[in-house]
């Protein structure tokens, strides 16, 4: 090959290099300067949906901890003093449970609340808050300040280590448990992970879309604060049931058989397995986690009459 030649092929190399390091640079810097990717819809959009389905709502903001945590509350008929939680993943908002907080089934029993939780949705976006004890405290501070007599907490994902939490910290305050594709195992969230470190750094997490750096900037403690609560999962001894998909990449569906080992104490467990399926099983399979909240619901209300 001539010199000429190779010196051609050369530059073109390293233009085809250069492109591909600032091609996805690029991509990201537009996305997170645009504000694409922010998983969160306006009040008004929130609104848009609840309403129409004739259900009363509140949209309200909580101080938690020092934190500005925004809660949508739906209810129907008469008053209750039972609440029925759900808490999203990482990342995630408000918006991820909406068909869930307009369902008459649910309606019929329970208040139900969702937040976004700290740094996501409207709740200090973008603030994160990476330690889940913190994460636990907030949700038992706005448990504590809606003031109902009974709490139900579902949790997905990275949600159903902030449940979990929640309830090891506060067993008396839980009277139900619910875990979908949970992010619960200590021995299933990898020792290190380089690339989480990498994407960390100044000039690279300040062109990350929001949502996405404040997952991983509560993801990367998540193995340190699951290990921290491994001795205490005996304190759960209401009803739990853990559902998840045994196609599930995102949160090993062996998270399932951890649970199934630590809750030797729960008054009952209802464990069900979905195959076949994904990580995204709350809407994938809504009907059958809909089946299963009524279940955990009313098994709960029963021992309470007992």
């Amino acid at each position: 090959m001539s010199p000429r030649r190779k010196d051609k092929l050369r530059r073109w190399a390293v233009r085809i290099a250069l492109l591909a390091i600032l091609l996805p640079i690029a991509t990201l810097v537009t996305v997170r300067y645009t504000g694409l990717f922010t998983m969160r819809k306006s009040d008004r959009d929130i609104k848009s949906f609840i309403l129409p389905s004739g259900v009363d709502m509140i949209l309200d903001t909580l101080t938690c901890h020092n934190r500005e945590i925004v809660y949508l509350k739906t209810s129907k008929g008469e008053p209750k003093g039972n609440a029925l939680i759900l808490v999203h993943g990482s990342p995630g908002s408000i918006d991820a449970f909406l068909e869930y907080m307009v369902d008459s089934s649910l309606l019929e029993r329970v208040d139900l609340i969702t937040y976004d939780r700290p740094g996501y949705g409207n709740s200090d976006f973008g603030k994160s808050e990476p330690y889940l004890s913190r994460q636990g405290d907030i949700l038992y501070d706005m448990m504590v300040q809606l003031g109902y007599s009974n709490y139900w907490l579902v949790g997905h994902s990275y949600g159903g280590a902030v449940v979990v939490q929640a309830a090891i910290q506060h067993p008396n305050a839980v009277k139900g448990l619910v875990i979908i594709a949970g992010s619960i195992s200590p021995y299933q969230e990898p020792e290190s992970e380089s690339w989480r470190k990498w994407i960390d750094i100044p000039l690279l997490r300040d062109i990350l879309p929001v949502s996405l750096r404040v997952s991983n900037e509560e993801q990367m403690p998540l193995r340190t604060g699951l290990l921290l609560l491994e001795d205490d999962w005996d304190r759960l001894t209401m009803p739990v049931a853990v559902l998840h998909g045994n196609e599930d990449i995102i949160v090993p569906y062996a998270n399932l058989d951890f649970a199934k080992e630590k809750l030797n104490h729960a008054d009952t467990l209802i464990e069900m397995t979905f195959d076949g399926e994904n990580h995204f099983i709350p809407w994938t399979k809504k009907n059958e986690v809909l089946k299963t909240l009524i279940e955990v619901i009313d098994f709960s209300l029963t021992l309470k009459s007992d």
